[in-house]
């Protein structure tokens, strides 16, 4: 088994409270890599000595990379096409637009430039749709919500995210539990995104809150 992705929420949970190294830790951990991406475990300052052995044993701060970036021609989204440890590829999309475009009772829309990243679940999907590409590539695998995760991360270097969709490679509910680890993550520290700013979108329906849907 390879090196497991920091941001695999219930391996790294799981892993430190298995050695006694109090979990308050690992938001902290996040937020060191998110802002310093090439950082070797070492760096990482004030983490018990426990923690350092562990890391560098079992985690990597990455476990996908990011082997394209294209941007459209008017600059409204960004691609990214992401490697996966296992050699596979998922897609994830910026999604740029400016809130004040318009107007709203005859006066200027409130707001200002926004970042919605859709973000993929699987590599490829069962559930076949004729309209969608993914469907035609058939199953491959489920994402780790660290995979899931990392796309967030990724796009962050590019573009302020405001707004999370599930709605790339996959079928977001067939990866239910992976999908939930990482929603909780993006709504927790150190990503703080709303829930209702992260969108799950299924086959037949689309969650526009997860906590009401019953999703966390």
């Amino acid at each position: 088994m390879g090196f497991r992705s920091i941001f695999d929420v219930p391996d790294v949970r799981a892993e430190f409270e298995k050695a006694g190294i109090n979990t308050h830790f690992i938001p902290f951990i996040w937020k060191y890599v998110i802002k310093n991406p090439n950082c070797e475990w070492d760096e990482i300052p004030d983490l018990p000595s426990a923690a350092y052995s562990l890391l560098r044993s079992k985690f990597k701060t990455f476990t996908s990379s990011v082997d394209s970036v294209i941007n459209s021609n008017d600059g409204v989204t960004t691609k990214l096409l992401v490697k996966l440890q296992n050699g596979a590829f998922v897609e994830a999309v910026i999604m740029r637009y400016d809130t004040r475009l318009g107007k709203y009772g005859g006066k200027p829309r409130p707001g200002g430039p926004r970042s919605t990243l859709c973000i993929s679940s699987q590599v490829g999907c069962k559930m076949g749709c004729k309209f969608c590409a993914t469907g035609s590539m058939g199953f491959k695998n489920n994402l780790s919500s660290g995979e899931i995760v990392e796309q967030l991360v990724h796009a962050s270097c590019l573009s302020q995210i405001r707004n999370v969709v599930f709605m790339g490679m996959g079928e977001p509910l067939n990866n239910y539990s992976a999908v939930v680890e990482a929603v909780r993550a993006m709504s927790g520290a150190p990503f703080q995104l709303s829930p209702r700013r992260i969108t799950v979108s299924t086959e037949n329906l689309t969650y526009k809150h997860p906590v009401q849907s019953n999703l966390l």
